[in-house]
C-alpha cells in the first residue's frame, strides 16, 4: 500500500469518526425535543384533570426544559459543522452533473479539481471569520484576546467570563465558537487533502477509490 492510499484511508475514517461523533448531537437534540413535549404535555393533561382538586404547585417541577431551542441549536450545530469533514472528502455536497456526460474525463476532472479548490477557500475563510469572532478585540483600543492571553494569561480569563452570552441558559458562546472553529479547521485539512487527490487524479490519470465509484 503506498503513501497516498495509507494518507487516505486515515484521512477516511478519521473523518467518519468526527461525522459519527457529531450525531451524537442529534441524537441529544432529539433527546431533548422528546423530553421537553413529554413534560409540556404531561403538565397540561394534570393542569386539566387535576388542577380543580389538587393545588398545581404539586407537580410544578414538571415544566418544559428551559432553554430547548438553544439546547437543540446546540446540538443541530455540532452535528452539521462535524459532517463537513466526510461529506467534503466523500464529495457528497450538491453536485449538478447535468452534463458530465457530454464532457470529456479530462475536462470532469478540471471540474471536479477546480471545485475541491473553491471548497477549500470557502473552508478557510469560515475558519478566519469564526478565529475573529473568538479572538476578536472587546474594544477598538484594546488587544485582541489571543495577544492579550501571551501578554497576561489572567487577564484575557477576565475576558472570557466576561464574553457573550446566550440569551436563555446565560452559557458563554466563545466555547461554542471554539468547538465549531476545530471542526472546521478539519473540514480545511480534508479539503486541501481533497485538492491533493483530484489534482493526482488529473495529472496522473489514475482515480481513486472514491471519484472512481
Amino acid at each position: 500500500m503506498s503513501f497516498f492510499e495509507r494518507t487516505d484511508n486515515f484521512v477516511a475514517r478519521f473523518s467518519a469518526g468526527v461525522a459519527i461523533t457529531g450525531g451524537l448531537g442529534l441524537f441529544f437534540a432529539i433527546i431533548v425535543t422528546c423530553t421537553s413535549i413529554i413534560l409540556k404535555v404531561t403538565r397540561r393533561v394534570l393542569d386539566a384533570t387535576l388542577g380543580n382538586v389538587y393545588n398545581s404547585d404539586t407537580w410544578s417541577f414538571i415544566r418544559p426544559i428551559l432553554g430547548e431551542e438553544e439546547l437543540v441549536q446546540y446540538g443541530v450545530g455540532f452535528a452539521l459543522f462535524a459532517a463537513l469533514p466526510w461529506i467534503m472528502y466523500k464529495k457528497g455536497h450538491v453536485k449538478i452533473d447535468l452534463f458530465e456526460a457530454f464532457f470529456s474525463t479530462s475536462f470532469n476532472r478540471v471540474l471536479n479539481l477546480l471545485g475541491d479548490v473553491a471548497f477549500a477557500i470557502i473552508a478557510y475563510l469560515i475558519l478566519s471569520r469564526q478565529w475573529f469572532e473568538v479572538f476578536r478585540k472587546a474594544r477598538r483600543n484594546e488587544n485582541s484576546l489571543l495577544e492579550t492571553a501571551l501578554a497576561d494569561p489572567a487577564l484575557a480569563l477576565d475576558r472570557l467570563k466576561d464574553a457573550t452570552e446566550s440569551q436563555i441558559l446565560g452559557i458563554k458562546t466563545w466555547p461554542l465558537y471554539v468547538v465549531a472553529e476545530t471542526c472546521i479547521l478539519l473540514f480545511l485539512i480534508v479539503a486541501l487533502f481533497c485538492v491533493f487527490r483530484s489534482a493526482r487524479e488529473l495529472f496522473a490519470g489514475t482515480p481513486t477509490k472514491e471519484t472512481s465509484q
